[in-house]
């Protein structure tokens, strides 16, 4: 996503992506823990000539680059015509481009069916990447994400039918102390049910403006310290069993204070162990680096 700052929003795996910048905003616009939450930039389409005039910028600056980014807080939301139009003029321009990637809601895919959502896959849509946020309803209730885990599920068992990827990013920390045993525990249970390419996990930090910042000044959230957001993101790896043959595993948010990366389920023995020389480390005064380095 493009902020009025400048600053560029997109998933780590698509580092290798030409991003196109298409839409601002969000069509929610309400989780209380996003910059968004204010509601005062609702989804928009970025202007026909200015995504002409970058597709045609990209196209000579990335004339080999087979993988586009569609940057746009739940690009998905537009009407499924105007994305294959939109997969279709992209490949005009990038003959070469075979995936088209993007952000969405569980909401969004709910709200098409199953025949526009094959179209958007054969037309080249890749990965849709989905923020879960929290597998437990009490959470996304609280944090007002306006969907329930069990329509988040429904979301992504279509996504599984239909073989669209999708990645999945939750957020350590999100239920406050007084959640936190069930965040973990309910969102590796949720995970457990769906078939995820990726899974990404960023550590809480209030954002300026948003009504998540205004509880934490109030005293309403009690955000988790440090070791507390580790030892919340052990008991939710220890208990994530993942029904799938591989899946790549992303803690190296810039939030996160032990950065992580693996593939599950081979890796989890690795990423626990980790996170136990960490937490044994802050009990002794000293904190290693993280033994997980290899993909």
């Amino acid at each position: 996503m493009l902020y009025e700052d400048g600053v560029v929003y997109r998933p780590p795996l698509e580092a290798e992506s030409v991003l196109l910048e298409t839409a601002y905003g969000c069509s929610h616009s309400r989780c209380t823990f996003c910059r968004y939450a204010a509601g005062t930039v609702p989804l928009q389409l970025v202007e026909p000539e200015r995504l002409t005039e970058n597709l045609a910028l990209l196209a000579a600056m990335y004339p080999d680059r087979d993988s586009m980014f569609l940057l746009g807080g739940n690009v998905l939301a537009f009407r499924t015509a105007y994305l294959t139009d939109l997969m279709a003029l992209i490949r005009r321009y990038m003959p070469r481009i075979r995936r088209i990637s993007m952000y969405a809601r569980g909401d969004d895919v709910n709200h098409k069916s199953r025949e526009q959502l094959r179209a958007l896959r054969d037309a080249g849509l890749g990965t849709l990447y989905i923020g879960l946020e929290s597998g437990c309803n009490e959470i996304l209730a609280a944090v007002e994400k306006g969907e329930t885990a069990s329509e988040l599920l429904t979301a992504l068992h279509t996504l599984d039918e239909l073989g669209i990827p999708y990645g999945l990013s939750a957020i350590l920390g999100l239920g406050g102390r007084s959640l936190s045993r069930k965040h973990a525990l309910e969102t590796a249970a949720f995970l457990g049910q769906v078939h995820p390419a990726s899974v990404r996990l960023m550590t809480l930090t209030p954002q300026p403006g948003t009504p998540l910042q205004r509880d934490v000044e109030t005293g309403r959230f009690v955000l988790l310290t440090p070791e507390e957001i580790l030892r919340e993101e052990r008991l939710l790896i220890e208990r994530l069993e993942l029904d799938v043959e591989d899946c790549l595993f992303v803690a190296t948010h810039v939030s996160n204070s032990v950065p992580l990366l693996g593939h599950l389920p081979r890796c989890k023995p690795d990423l626990l162990a980790a996170l136990d020389d960490v937490l044994v480390a802050r009990r002794e005064g000293s904190v290693p680096a993280p033994r997980v380095d290899h993909w």
